[in-house]
């Protein structure tokens, strides 16, 4: 029998950007990798870093659905790349701070156990977030032309902030399904993926 079309609703313009600072719940999902901690980091193109990259689901409110996506270099070869990383192992501090309700200089025993994390544990957790746009660089290809501007994670909101509030988290991962994060046991052995060659670690993590 055939619809009619005219009664459906026009769809939802996803071309549109959340606005800058906007707050929101969100949940944080690691797209993984094959190198790094608990092998889901990936490995710049260049080869020289690696990283963290993830997506942040907007939960609620007008946003829901709506997806942003960041990433978090945390190993490198160069003094920029390691500055960065020391700033993005900041911005890993202010999620879990956000996630479990922890105020920054707290040194309770229960922050402490918070603050021991693994990146796998971050996967899945839901956050009280600000959301920014960035504006797009020019294209290297000589075109003349610059990529279009993207929303990106500003950073966790914590307690201490007014628009904070608890969120439930999801129940703990029991099982495989697709987009889990492999156990390094069920990773692909280091030396079966391109670019799985451990880089050199930069003076700071030693």
């Amino acid at each position: 029998m055939p619809f009619d079309y005219s009664q459906a609703p026009d769809p939802r313009d996803f071309s549109e950007l959340i606005p800058h600072g906007t707050i929101a719940t969100v949940q944080m999902r690691i797209r993984p990798g094959n190198v790094g901690e608990d092998g889901i980091c990936k490995r710049t193109k260049a080869g020289d870093a690696e990283y963290l990259d993830c997506e942040f689901v907007v939960v609620d409110g007008p946003h829901a659905k709506r997806k942003v996506f960041d990433t978090f270099l945390l190993a490198g070869t160069t003094a920029g790349q390691q500055e960065m990383a020391r700033t993005n192992r900041g911005r890993l501090k202010q999620i879990l701070e956000s996630v479990h309700g922890i105020r920054p200089g707290d040194a309770s025993e229960r922050a402490r156990k918070v603050y021991s994390a693994s990146l796998k544990d971050f996967d899945n957790l839901i956050l009280i977030a600000k959301i920014g746009v960035r504006k797009g660089g020019p294209k290297n290809d000589g075109s003349g032309e610059s990529w279009a501007d993207k929303n990106v994670l500003l950073g966790a909101i914590g307690p201490e902030h007014k628009e904070w509030h608890p969120v439930e988290q999801p129940p703990p991962f029991n099982g495989g399904g697709a987009g889990a994060i492999a156990t390094p046991s069920a990773a692909a052995p280091a030396d079966s993926a391109p670019g799985s060659t451990p880089i050199t670690p930069p003076a700071w993590s030693r």
